[in-house]
């Protein structure tokens, strides 16, 4: 099945310098065509048809294939525990990302360069770090490239000027299908002992200070927005320290929300969005009762809860606090749109952000740590 899959791949790579439409079907049929879903991965899968989606308002047609692909070797790390595998997968899923934001329509070449250096540096770093892992050298050294991957502050200095100058939907693939990867990686093989701990602790705690203040004083929507993400690695990277399942679910949880949330925001910077999709997003991102982002949130907390981590907790709901003003801030800077396909995605992403219900998004993570 694999080797169709790649044959219908191929085809449709070629196909939609044609008609992006017969591109965008046999992409989605060839990742589909070799996993078994459950709910969390089928709502991994509806994020890379909304990073496909929004992509096709570009003018240039050759990335179609790339959140597929990304796609494909995020499921394919889910369901494998092999780690020449997983860090094919970890090449796969962020490599096409450098594709994307050089293509992106008026970014600075210099900010290009450094945004592939740092990934290229960061990926380098958590494949020698995944193979001297029992030892604390090679454990920092996969901190340090995990920080780098997803944006954790202080290594997070790439994140603002990417997010402001890149295209908005190339960028959103970035603030959300790019993410999976590197996380699943650190829960599977990362070894905690006091000194990641401490280090650990250290990165998430100033990530979410960093990436809320950083919201606070930005005016733009895409730093605010960058500074946002910053901020929700912090409260994913807490869930490292814990390390129980709870705290795990809670993290993808809290991916899902991020991930919903920014490709909702960012492709609105393309036409726009009524209020109350743009307050419903805010919401769920703020972490509101009973919307997705207050589900991974309420996780999260309780699993440090369960591990003795009261002032980590604590710390968490205070920069959840500080968030409010500037989400409120966001949802009020876009007008109401016209294109109906980014009038869609945004729906879809406000959709996914009403869920009330994680139970099976919850089991659906539990399930791939057992």
């Amino acid at each position: 099945m694999e080797i169709l899959a790649l044959i219908i791949l191929t085809i449709g790579s070629l196909a939609s310098l044609k008609s992006r439409k017969l591109g965008i079907f046999a992409c989605i049929f060839a990742s589909l065509l070799v996993f078994k879903l459950n709910s969390f991965l089928a709502m991994i899968v509806l994020i890379a048809i909304l990073n496909l989606a929004s992509l096709t308002l570009l003018k240039w047609k050759s990335h179609l294939t790339l959140p597929i692909l990304m796609l494909i070797a995020t499921l394919h790390a889910f369901q494998s525990n092999d780690l020449a595998v997983l860090i094919v997968c970890l090449i796969v899923s962020s490599v096409p990302t450098y594709v994307l934001i050089f293509l992106s329509n008026g970014l600075k070449p210099e900010t290009a360069v450094k945004y592939i250096t740092f990934m290229v540096l960061a990926t380098v770093l958590m494949i020698l770090g995944l193979i001297n892992m029992d030892n604390f050298i090679g454990q920092l050294l996969f901190i340090i490239g995990l920080a780098l991957e997803v944006g954790i502050a202080p290594l997070h200095l790439w994140v603002p000027d990417v997010f402001e100058e890149g295209d908005a939907t190339s960028v959103s693939v970035i603030a959300s299908l790019a993410k999976f990867v590197p996380f699943l990686i650190a829960f599977r093989f990362l070894n905690i002992n006091t000194l990641t701990f401490i280090l650990l602790y250290a990165l998430s705690v100033t990530s979410m200070f960093v990436g809320n203040i950083g919201a606070l004083t930005s005016k733009k929507p895409e730093r605010i927005l960058a500074y946002s993400t910053i901020a929700n690695m912090g409260y994913v990277t807490s869930t490292l320290t814990a390390m129980n399942p709870i705290g795990f679910a809670g993290a993808f949880i809290q991916l899902l929300a991020n991930s919903f949330g920014k490709i909702g925001y960012f492709t609105a910077l393309k036409d726009g969005a009524n209020r109350v999709q743009t307050y419903i997003l805010s919401f769920s991102l703020i972490g509101i009762p009973p919307l997705l982002g207050f589900w991974g949130k309420f996780f999260i907390i309780t699993s440090l809860l369960q591990s003795n981590l009261i002032p980590l907790a604590i710390i968490l709901i205070i920069n959840s606090a500080i968030s409010i003003p500037y989400y409120i801030r966001l949802a009020n800077m876009y007008e109401r749109g016209k294109n109906l396909l980014v009038s869609a995605i945004v729906t879809v992403c406000v959709i996914a952000s009403l869920i009330i219900y994680p139970t099976p998004i919850y089991e659906g993570v539990i399930n791939w740590i057992h």
